[in-house]
């Protein structure tokens, strides 16, 4: 039996862990990543304030999947059948290498079709908007996560140069992750010895979605005295390399323009012939399995992470949380139980998650339930959790 992983994402790194501590018989595990490492979300916008190092967030999928006995097919899967069991992989090109947001590698690359009997997802998203004028070319991202590299490097290259002014930033999208970048760019540039004058910007009506009022006002404060400027209710346009367009007209000067808004189904799920939910993310059910499209019953492919929608809970928020949560249930279905008559396991995603936002102060801002705290220790409660996830797989 072959099994095909698609994605390094935070629950294959756990399916590679589950099958090197309980080998596999007769299966041939195959990972399809586009690189040799996988960055944990949780510890980006403390990479990009400069209070981790890559190797601190980074985990070797090379040596997970030589301890898992997987082979590794470093690309970028493009189409996937789960009728005929077949998986389009594009060989990573050079030609990707420094491009902007959603780059790929060339129109020449490589093609490689891999069958499979089982295969499961865990490829991410994709930022909304990437069809706007000048994102692709110009703006940066943090997904994937190891685009996170690529900013820190073009951040530092910025603060480095003479300015007569402060360094410009504008960070699209003000959810979780906007909110931690633009901070910790903020801090990163300042560090450096740079003035800074970093702008978020959302066209919604508030910062962080989906978080109550309490903790949107609390972060506009940390937002605030940190020198962060906040624009709501404003639509971006067009990306230029110094400059962000607006809706209204107006535009702000910006050397380096981080994309991050929303989240969309990546490019692969529109080439496969997989159930999809009306915002075009693959379709699971409760044992994170495809639903039946037909008679024919239920395709033999998984997934997890923020690529997937869960039936019947259409509420389910896309946070790292839930794909480790998911994980040690995809693994057991995916590589099989090892009694083989137990019945699938069934995931059931929780209402409500412990929140910590990483402030680039030394201090976290901590949501849970009822509780909403700025202090540092959050940030100690944050490290801790982190440092301990990094540690069980990393190599």
């Amino acid at each position: 039996m072959r099994v095909v992983l698609v994605g390094g994402g935070h629950a294959h790194v756990h399916l590679l862990a589950a099958a090197a501590a309980n080998p596999l018989k007769d299966t041939d595990l195959v990972l399809v990543s586009p690189t040799g490492w996988h960055h944990y979300s949780g510890m980006v916008p403390g990479y990009l304030a400069g209070t981790y190092t890559e190797a601190d967030m980074a985990f070797d999928l090379r040596a997970l999947a030589r301890e898992a006995g997987a082979r590794l097919v470093e690309g970028f899967a493009t189409s996937i059948s789960a009728a005929r069991g077949e998986i389009d992989v594009e060989a990573r090109s050079p030609a990707g290498a420094g491009a902007g947001v959603g780059a790929r590698g060339g129109a020449s690359a490589e093609v490689q079709r891999i069958s499979f009997d089982r295969a499961s997802l865990d490829v991410g998203s994709v930022p909304v908007g990437l069809e706007l004028p000048g994102v692709r070319e110009h703006a940066a991202s943090v997904r994937p996560m190891s685009r996170a590299v690529e900013l820190r490097e073009r951040l530092d290259a910025l603060v480095a140069r003479d300015h007569e002014g402060p360094v410009r930033v504008c960070v699209v999208g003000a959810g979780a992750g906007g909110v931690e970048v633009a901070l910790a760019l903020n801090r990163r540039i300042l560090a450096g010895g740079g003035g800074a004058r970093v702008t978020l910007v959302e066209a919604g009506e508030h910062v962080l979605p989906g978080f109550s009022e309490r903790v949107r006002r609390r972060a506009l404060r940390v937002l605030h005295r940190a020198g962060v400027t906040v624009l709501v209710r404003t639509r971006a346009t067009r990306v230029a390399p110094d400059a962000l367009a607006l809706e209204s007209g107006e535009s702000l000067p910006s050397e380096l323009t981080v994309w991050l808004g929303g989240a969309a189904p990546p490019p692969l799920l529109g080439g496969s012939d997989l159930p999809l939910d009306p915002e075009g993310f693959f379709l699971v059910d409760a044992e994170l399995r495809a639903v039946a499209r037909d008679r024919a019953g239920r395709p033999p492919v998984w997934g997890a992470g923020d690529c997937i929608a869960l039936e019947g809970a259409p509420w389910m928020p896309r946070a790292g949380v839930y794909a480790v949560r998911q994980s040690p249930i995809l693994a057991r279905n995916v590589l099989g139980a090892p009694d083989a008559d137990a019945a699938p396991a069934r995931y059931s995603p929780q209402r409500s998650f412990l929140a910590l936002l990483n402030s680039a102060d030394g201090r976290a801002l901590l949501r849970w339930k009822g509780l909403v705290s700025h202090s540092r220790w959050a940030w100690w409660l944050k490290d801790r959790i982190d440092r301990r996830f990094m540690a069980r797989y990393q190599r």
